[in-house]
């Protein structure tokens, strides 16, 4: 794996091989546009699964368990990886809004950037230009690898918040008044959860609330917050030895027996099996 990290919060990859190619890894604060260079594969973003070909580009927003599988033969991907705060610190104070919109439909929109979407020849223009920047390590070679990952990023944010879509519109408008209701659910899954908890933080009745969160997320709410309880058991599946019963403590499920359940419903197969197979890589 290339690495280059020292000053700068980004690093660049590439991986190839048979089965899982990349083990499932949970980033924080950074995020990553994956491109598949050779064969087929399938990705797992949280828990929602995708499949792309060489030439594909996938992003991989903030806080989300991230693996790839080569679907039969060897298969390549490379990546860039960058810290959250390249954006972060270049944003207006009238575009924080726009930013919280972009994680948001980022995480509930995974979308495949095939050679027939309308941004994948900006992606692939400018992510070419990064890895050739980086290769190169020319004189001050770090300032067009910032600007080529800033160009992909506009046509990113431009993709998931730029839409002037009547439904995208009322989407926008919903997830915003969701907020204080969405940053609750982030800091307060791991506990019981009530609906009536959220109605409050934006005061409507459990109906309404319901009616406009299937609208806006896709799913309802507690489909959503078990998605995340599953994104969360993911990394420690892979990362920790806990126990079944620790895990689903720690992630809110009153028992294992209940936690099993809900992961396999997601992930298609047990937490035990997903564990046993991210150790093999």
């Amino acid at each position: 794996m290339k690495k280059d990290t020292a000053k700068f919060p980004f690093k660049m990859y590439t991986e190839s091989g048979e089965g899982i190619i990349v083990k499932a890894r949970f980033h924080d604060n950074s995020m990553e546009l994956v491109e598949v260079t050779r064969g087929s594969v399938t990705m797992q973003i949280g828990t929602v699964f995708v499949n792309a070909e060489a030439g594909d580009f996938v992003f991989v927003p903030p806080t989300m368990a991230f693996s790839v599988r080569a679907d039969s033969g060897e298969a390549q991907v490379r990546g860039i990886v960058f810290d959250s705060s390249i954006l972060e610190a270049n944003m207006e104070n009238f575009d924080v809004d726009i930013l919280y919109m972009f994680y948001v439909q980022a995480k509930n929109k995974i979308s495949v950037f095939d050679k027939a979407h309308p941004i994948h020849d900006t992606l692939a223009f400018y992510a070419e230009g990064a890895y050739d920047e980086f290769l190169s390590k020319d004189v001050c070679y770090k300032l067009p690898i910032k600007a080529n990952i800033y160009l992909m990023m506009t046509a990113l944010l431009r993709y998931y918040c730029g839409s002037k879509d009547e439904l995208d519109r009322m989407i926008y408008h919903n997830v915003m008044r969701l907020r204080p209701a969405l940053e609750y659910i982030e800091e307060h899954y791991k506990e019981k959860m009530h609906i009536e908890t959220l109605c409050e933080k934006i005061n409507v009745s459990p109906d309404y609330f319901t009616k406009i969160f299937r609208e806006s997320m896709g799913k309802t709410p507690i489909d959503y917050i078990n998605a995340i309880r599953t994104n969360r058991a993911m990394k420690l599946l892979s990362d920790t030895e806990m126990s079944m019963s620790e895990i689903a403590e720690d992630i809110g499920f009153c028992n294992s027996n209940y936690f099993h359940k809900i992961f396999k419903q997601y992930m298609t197969t047990s937490p035990l099996a997903y564990r046993k197979s991210m150790a093999k890589k």
